[in-house]
């Protein structure tokens, strides 16, 4: 049978069974209608919870926290030296064929506190606790705002000097207090969206303050404040005098922490040895490492358990475990809903080809093959499910924008809100079109085949 013969008896049989064929095409566009929004719906949230709030591709190991007596207890002198992870700790998990890079971190050993921000909020603003902690700047050099390099300033002086008033704007007058210093840029930090997101949904409106988000993403650069070092609200460090340093926010970006501001390792290190001594600054606090492939994340925690490292934060596999359980649930529910459609495809064909014997038989007396019948079946069968996936697969699309809207209207604006819940790409609509298709082919399989034995002389002779 030619593909234009078969094309007419398709044509003419949508046109004779519209009825029948538009019932059964119901169920299908409803099954692919449900398997494709409820899939872009969880691929949507997964991305915003694992791509920002919950990073997959990245585990921070750090030592047990029952043996870090904090920065509490280094202020009041309890426990001996700070626990950590040394060099050759580093050097095993880069070893690992399931790891893809490791990138030491470490904390501020002492108390800090913070104050600036005119140029944003008019005023200057502050906190009387400052959480930092330094990063590799291989780490995070792809999130840096304009020209400014995420290095220690120090390895770049300037001019000598006493006073900042004897260095040229923005530079600074970096030193001990108790000596003479040098010029250099103020000390580059990076900050996280998280910090961003809670500050302008969460703080901002408490206080009255404008958000900073689009402002400090598009010029971070542009932001300076001054951090005051060895002496907050808790206390004062036991060693070295307390001084101030100029800080310049460069970036935003995931590889910072939390809470708080992200400096250069060396920076971090030369601090804590000048107001914490040589151990504060000897060992790392934490290790981020990124996994080469994340279904290995479990590989790379007991190596980690090995050296005596636990997870910082198991969030972002518990979160991806539990979307996946969920996605799964739906994934299954669309599944039944398409394979009653299937039942239903494989009913309206029963009755189809019962009701065509005699025609079916004419055709093979001509010389029709049986193979054309089961063909002619389900060429059919696929144009039903193709449409009713097509229809599906629009309806999903219509469900998830009224859904955003609706979101936008009625949800209260909360920390990385997403312009949309859903992520739509081409691969998820074919599926949903070839899902479709495929259980259409199903339902009309086994009357397809009933139409291809259907014995023509038999059948001509009951007329």
């Amino acid at each position: 049978m030619s593909a234009a013969t078969l094309a007419t008896l398709v044509r003419r049989d949508l046109v004779r069974a519209r009825g029948a064929l538009v019932t059964s095409g119901f169920g299908i566009a409803a099954g692919t209608a449900a398997l494709v929004f409820f899939l872009a719906l969880g691929l949507g949230v997964r991305a915003v919870l694992l791509g920002e709030v919950f990073p997959i591709d990245q585990l921070e190991l750090e030592p047990p926290k029952t043996e870090d007596p904090g920065i509490i207890g280094g202020l009041l002198g309890l426990g001996s030296e700070p626990p950590g992870i040394d060099d050759a700790a580093v050097q095993k998990l880069r070893a690992s064929p399931d790891v893809e890079g490791v990138y030491p971190k470490l904390r501020f050993s002492f108390p800090a506190t913070a104050r600036g921000g005119k140029e944003l909020f008019g005023k200057e603003v502050g906190t009387s606790e400052m959480i930092a902690d330094g990063v590799d700047p291989a780490l995070v050099n792809g999130d840096l705002k304009g020209s400014h390099a995420f290095v220690d300033p120090l390895q770049f002086p300037g001019k000598k000097c006493i006073l900042t008033t004897e260095c040229a704007a923005p530079q600074y007058c970096e030193g001990p207090a108790d000596g003479d210093g040098v010029c250099v840029e103020p000390v580059p930090v990076l900050v996280s969206r998280y910090l961003i997101e809670l500050f302008d949904k969460t703080i901002a409106p408490a206080h009255h303050l404008p958000p900073v988000g689009e402002t400090m993403i598009k010029h971070a650069q542009g932001i300076t404040f001054k951090l005051w070092i060895g002496e907050s609200l808790l206390g004062r460090s036991r060693i070295g005098k307390p001084r101030h340093i100029h800080a310049r926010v460069v970036g935003v970006s995931k590889r910072a922490i939390d809470i708080g501001i992200t400096l250069p390792l060396e920076t971090v290190r030369r601090l804590n040895r000048e107001y914490s001594g040589e151990a504060a600054a000897r060992k790392y606090s934490s290790v981020l490492v990124k996994v080469r492939d994340k279904e290995n994340t479990s590989r790379v925690i007991a190596l980690g358990q090995s050296l005596g490292l636990t997870p910082k934060d198991t969030r972002a596999r518990d979160v991806s475990v539990l979307l996946s359980g969920v996605m799964a649930l739906l994934a299954l529910v669309a599944g039944i809903i398409l394979l009653v459609s299937a039942s239903n495809i494989a009913y309206t064909f029963r009755v189809l080809v019962s009701d065509r014997q005699r025609e079916i038989a004419l055709y093979r007396a001509l010389g029709a093959t049986p193979g054309d019948m089961v063909g002619w079946m389900l060429a059919l069968a696929l144009t039903v499910g193709v449409a009713g996936g097509a229809v599906g697969v629009i309806v999903a699309r219509l469900l998830a924008l009224g859904t955003d809207s609706l979101a936008a209207k009625r949800l209260p604006d909360f920390p990385f809100k997403p312009d949309t819940f859903f992520a739509f790409d081409l691969s998820l609509l074919a599926g949903g079109l070839a899902f479709a298709a495929l259980f259409a082919l199903l339902g009309a399989f086994g009357p397809a085949r009933r139409a291809g034995k259907i014995d023509p002389a038999a059948a001509l002779a009951a007329i």
